[in-house]
């Protein structure tokens, strides 16, 4: 598990504290118990996270796997909106999609939602996966309101400079892995050269603060340098930080 904090510029007061759990690439395989993922969520359970955002890859390549994802999400520790990757696109996104709402997950395919918390209308915009070319950010940030906090939440990092044109507070991602295998001075040379400019962990774009995720699971189990993790992001004012 990974502490964050983040400062927004003119975030209501009220939602100061906030606590946003990050969770992205859980790859569920065939036929396997989603330990990561019930370890996961009871932590995130027993740290009284507000707000769940899911960013894609639940399963590898077989939807044998959705029954036991389902089972592990249904007893959600908070209210939970998530957009697909690219795994779900070529495995089968209305499957997965149909296995996440019925655990009570909210999909999000180039369109937002609005949710209340602590009193206050928070936008989340889901942008689908760019790798499997369903992203469509023009389209998920229509008619999203200017006021209020806005997190934008997608599979591909290569999207974020596009996201970040619209404005959002917050740009949530994941796919990399971090790189997964992390050769210091090549990995991430390798990942800007196919144009992954955002490989993991914080950055700035414009306006928006944009987080990585390094991901809970990853389709091939190495990970050399690169630990597996999901994130705790707690939101506080800008002049607080």
């Amino acid at each position: 598990m990974r502490r964050i904090e983040v400062a927004v510029p003119g975030l209501d007061p009220r939602l100061s504290g906030l606590v946003i759990a990050h969770l992205s690439d859980i790859h569920v395989k065939r036929f396997a118990r989603p330990r990561a993922l019930e370890r996961a969520l009871a932590l995130i359970a027993a740290e009284g996270a507000d707000l769940l955002l899911l960013t894609g890859d639940y399963v590898c390549v077989s939807l044998h796997s959705l029954p036991r994802i389902a089972g592990a999400l249904r007893h959600l520790p908070a209210p939970a909106l998530a957009t697909l990757g690219n795994h779900d696109h070529r495995a089968g996104a209305a499957a997965v999609g149909a296995a996440l709402r019925s655990a009570g997950v909210r999909v999000l395919m180039n369109e937002h939602a609005t949710v209340e918390l602590r009193g206050v209308p928070l936008h989340v915009i889901g942008v689908d996966d760019g790798a499997t070319r369903h992203a469509d950010p023009d389209r998920a940030f229509r008619d999203v309101p200017a006021r209020g906090l806005r997190i934008a939440i997608t599979h591909d990092p290569r999207q974020t400079d596009r996201l970040a044109a619209h404005g959002p507070d917050l740009i949530l991602a994941g796919h990399t892995h971090g790189g997964q295998i992390d050769v210091p001075g090549l990995t991430r040379r390798i990942l800007r050269g196919r144009g992954y400019r955002y490989a993991g962990g914080l950055y700035r774009v414009g306006r928006s603060v944009v987080h990585v995720s390094r991901g809970l699971g990853a389709s091939v189990p190495v990970r050399v340098r690169v630990p597996a993790e999901f994130t705790l992001i707690t939101l506080r004012p800008a002049a607080a930080s």
